[in-house]
């Protein structure tokens, strides 16, 4: 008979015994307490603890120590046999016939890292939060104080503000327990943020704010803050390793996201970054039992053979922390004399016993996931507020950068932290993913409306600066002093998280804009702007550009419109605007050559309906007169149609299987329909833009939708407004609603993710990306870019977007409203820098500002910042120290060439962290050009002065 059988057939016989058929989390009321069912006495657990790891001990020890482990099983089953019970006497006995393997046995150890998992408002309002933080921290405090060797780990920036802000009676004891090493920080981000839709930027603003504040609040060395800290983080985008590093984080910990029995590995980023990563093997908020150190000899097998094993324990998710009970078992296992060492330990301390292994563990050298698709798409505000945020900031960051150089407006760090820090408190695995209840999403709609705030104002503050240095003297000037104009358009053109105010600053019939690219990229393209309280002929308005060309242009608005009194009428103007540069327009009055005389138009005719086809020079589309589904899409530049033969593309309403959908799923397609109900076809026509206007309805919702096509653009633009009244909370299947391309088979299929671009294979799931998803077709691509979605999937040859995931839990109602969402269908290069800059200019449009007459020291058309990046983007402008500090990555795999030539001087420039301390690395300054080599996949900041 095997040791473990006899092992089996003793503990069956003991009362109380519940044999395990699986793995069970042990956090929380044991069953056998919550089924009343009286457990085993401790001395019980003692022995059958301590014999159960020996019998895997000789084993791996190849048998030597079996004759031990068996005369303890025979002494255990012969007083069984003869008391019917296992006495504390026999157990005690028994355990000395162990003692043989107590050598080996303490050979290995278990670091007891107690931990509270506190989430953000996951299921309840920000007061309870706080609540929640605030009891937890009382706890631990009292705690360390009736337990000497006691120590508590923490992660997350914001509870610690939560106690400055709220507790600060706190502050001091916990500080004293930081000090004392007993009180660990693991806090490399603001909350233990989602890995997949937070941009590059906001991953590293992650690192800069959470080290700065607890540097500056808390006194804590930004050094030692070196663990990513991600227990409940659903997936773990591939070029994490290369963006921590930035910030000096070179740990990892985990629990979701890699199939296989990796416990301790390496995780290396494309561009050859690595971290230490430790994948939780119980769960992080375990309780002190047996367990863990029973199943320490198959851990250290997975870890590269590390005798130290690591458990996380404490209740959560809402807080609490490791109970008295917890501390008390640890205490008792502690003295068992033929078991694992057991200690009181942080989960750095585990970290820095693990590099011992570092070259002996498994190489991981892929993304961590998917895991909960649904979470891509489900509560649509959030991630739209997000993505608008997260431009915002960078737009404002940038103007504001190239105004302080310019001594047009000083540079608010401060008021950027607090931005940041809003949208970055968003990013919590159960906030930004939408697994969350309504009281959530307010308080996170909240937290995005104060970022934008700052974002708006900086930006149009900045630009006003700006725009103050142009030299207008150029162009004509009308004053007129009855114009009531000056101020017109307060508040206007930003709902929605979108646009810059731009009041109107100008009177009379002639007005000045000046147009602002923060794109990488030069662009020539339609812009719209407002005009306000224009007394002008609109048939004679005429624009006039920097260079004194007449402007092509297109009325949006054929009459004036009102607003709270004032009169406005929309236009889109054809501008070239330099990469992050500037140029100047003048609209006014011309004069009339000729006093027209209006006939009857010339068509008196009816003609038959025919399908719309929208064209240009570089794509062309065909859509159905009867409900505007695509029918055609051609690539002009390939000459190659891209949609299979007798498909149709567009919208498509989707019945999901019930049982498997919720906040964080997409349940399995059931049906799928595209027979929407047409109310209305308009078409739209003009010099710039052509296109049409649809209105449907489907089930109990309606959809409109403005499918447009500017001249010369790469961009078949769909502008959405959907009356969302759908709901599944009491029964039947889960409506979702997707955007489908019906194309034919591609290559491969790329995304881009934070600091880079991934290559995945065609699932029936829905996959991450932060703004397209692209199907490759020799060096061409299409691709679907959206301003507000992160849920794409390439299946069957099939390229789709989900655009609403109406699920029932833990929100009954997440999406019932209105949504506004912009998609666009791009057809251009298959380089992933082409579609990152493409993609980016999309999300980022031209903004304007009206202007003055005066003399300036700038040129009515200019840019701020030449860039040659090569493969590389640019990720963020912003000053650091003083200086200017451009981030950016590098996208195609390639070492690439970047020169950066702002117009201001510079003395010197360094590569830096994220807090802008010097690293190493070749930099050349000449003639006012920053130039240096970046490797493949690689993201780097560098710091000019």
């Amino acid at each position: 008979m095997t040791l473990a059988e006899k092992y089996r057939r003793l503990k069956i016989r003991v009362g109380g015994n519940r044999e395990k058929v699986h793995y069970e989390e042990t956090f929380g009321m044991p069953q056998e307490e919550f089924w009343k069912i009286t457990m085993p006495n401790p001395y019980i657990r003692r022995i059958l603890a301590e014999t159960e790891f020996c019998i895997g001990l000789s084993k791996k020890l190849d048998g030597c120590y079996d004759g031990a482990v068996e005369a303890t099983l025979d002494f255990l089953r012969e007083r069984m046999d003869e008391d019917g019970v296992l006495t504390k006497e026999a157990c005690l006995e028994g355990e000395k016939l162990l003692l043989p393997l107590q050598k080996e046995a303490k050979q290995y150890a278990l670091i007891l890292a107690a931990h509270a998992h506190i989430d953000m408002n996951w299921m309840w309002s920000w007061h309870e939060t706080v609540a929640s933080t605030v009891a937890t921290f009382q706890t631990m405090l009292k705690l360390m104080e009736e337990y000497p060797d006691f120590c508590f780990s923490q992660s997350q920036a914001s509870v610690y503000q939560i106690i400055e802000e709220y507790a600060p009676e706190l502050k001091e004891s916990i500080q004293k327990r930081i000090q004392e090493g007993r009180w660990e920080v693991t806090a490399s981000a603001w909350v233990e943020t989602d890995k997949n839709m937070p941009s590059a930027e906001s991953l590293l603003n992650h690192i800069r704010y959470t080290k700065k504040y607890l540097q500056e609040s808390w006194g804590i060395d930004p050094q030692a803050l070196n663990i990513d800290f991600s227990p409940d983080t659903f997936g773990h985008s591939a070029n994490l390793p290369e963006l921590d590093a930035l910030g000096g984080v070179k740990y990892y910990y985990h629990c979701r996201g890699l199939d296989g029995d990796n416990a301790l590995y390496r995780w290396r980023a494309p561009s050859g970054k690595e971290m230490l990563v430790y994948r939780e093997q119980y769960w992080y908020n375990s309780g002190i039992t047996p367990l863990p150190a029973l199943g320490l000899l198959d851990v250290s097998r997975r870890s590269g053979g590390l005798k130290t094993g690591l458990v996380v324990y404490g209740v959560g998710d809402h807080g609490g922390g490791p109970t008295r009970r917890d501390l008390e078992r640890a205490k008792e296992m502690m003295e068992w004399p033929v078991f694992p060492q057991l200690r009181f330990g942080t989960i750095g301390e585990f970290f820095r016993e693990a590099e011992a292994v570092r070259e002996k563990l498994p190489l991981v050298e892929h993304e961590l996931n998917v895991i909960f698709p649904g979470c891509y798409t489900t509560q649509s505000r959030i991630k739209m507020a997000n993505r608008h945020s997260e431009a915002a900031l960078f737009d404002a960051q940038l103007w504001n950068t190239f105004a302080a150089a310019r001594d047009a407006l000083p540079y608010e760090e401060k008021a950027y932290e607090s931005a940041w820090r809003s949208v970055l408190f968003t990013h919590f695995h159960d906030i930004l993913t939408g697994s969350c209840v309504q009281d959530s999403r307010e308080h996170a709609m909240g937290q995005f409306t104060h970022a934008m705030a700052i974002a708006n104002t900086r930006t149009s503050l900045s630009l006003q600066g700006l725009c103050r240095q142009i030299d207008t003297t150029g162009f004509p000037f009308q004053k007129d002093p009855d114009s009531q104009s000056f101020g017109a358009g307060v508040g206007y053109g930003v709902e929605r998280f979108t646009g810059v105010p731009a009041p109107e600053r100008g009177g009379g019939k002639t007005r000045l804009y000046h147009f602002f690219n923060s794109a990488p990229i030069d662009r020539e393209e339609a812009a719209e702007i407002t005009v306000w309280d224009w007394t002008g002929d609109l048939r004679l308005l005429q624009a006039v550009g920097a260079d004194g060309q007449i402007l092509p242009f297109q009325l949006l608005d054929r009459e004036l419109q009102t607003y709270w009194d004032h009169k406005y009428f929309r236009m889109l103007i054809s501008v070239h605007v330099p990469a992050f540069g500037y140029t100047t327009v003048s609209l006014s009055e011309k004069e009339m050559e000729d006093y027209p005389v209006y006939l009857q138009p010339e068509i008196r005719t009816h003609k038959p309906f025919e399908n719309y086809v929208l064209e240009n020079s570089r794509l062309r589309a065909e859509f159905s007169r009867m409900d505007g589904a695509l029918l055609s899409l051609t690539d002009k530049t390939s000459g190659e149609e891209l949609l299979r033969p007798g498909e149709r593309g567009g919208l498509r309403f989707v019945w999901t299987e019930r049982g498997t959908s919720d906040a964080w799923n997409i349940g399995r397609y059931e049906r799928m329909t595209d027979a929407f109900e047409t109310m209305s076809i308009r078409p739209i026509s003009g010099e710039l833009m052509n296109g049409f206007e649809i209105e449907q309805k489907f089930a109990h919702s309606s959809a409109v939708a403005a499918v447009t096509l500017k001249k010369d653009s790469s961009s078949l633009d769909v502008a959405l407004k959907v009356d969302w009244s759908e709901e599944s909370a009491h029964e039947g299947p889960v409506p979702v609603l997707i955007y489908w391309l019906p194309l034919r088979q591609a290559e491969r299929y790329l995304y881009d993710v934070p600091g880079g671009t991934q290559c995945r294979k065609q699932a029936g799931i829905d996959v991450p990306a932060l703004q397209y998803a692209a199907a490759v077709y020799g060096n061409r691509a299409a691709a679907l870019v959206t301003d507000s979605k992160y849920g794409y999937r390439a299946h069957e040859n099939n390229l789709s977007c989900t655009l609403i995931n109406a699920t029932y839990t833990p929100d009954p109602y997440p999406e019932r409203g209105v949504h506004e969402i912009r998609l666009h269908i791009v057809l251009c290069g298959n380089c992933p820098k082409e579609l990152e800059d493409t993609a980016f200019a999309l999300n980022h449009p031209l903004a304007y500002q009206s202007g003055s007459f005066q003399k300036g020291e700038l040129s009515p058309e200019g840019a701020f910042l030449k860039t040659e990046c090569g493969t590389a983007v640019v990720s963020g402008v912003q000053t650091l120290d003083g200086g200017m500090a451009v981030r950016l990555y590098e996208t195609c795999g390639k070492e690439t060439s970047v020169s950066l030539t702002p117009t201001f001087p510079v003395y010197s420039a360094v590569f830096c962290d994220v807090l802008g301390n010097p690293l190493p690395g070749s930099i050349e300054v000449r003639e006012n050009t920053v130039s240096f080599q970046m490797a493949p996949h690689t993201a780097a900041i560098v710091k000019l002065a």
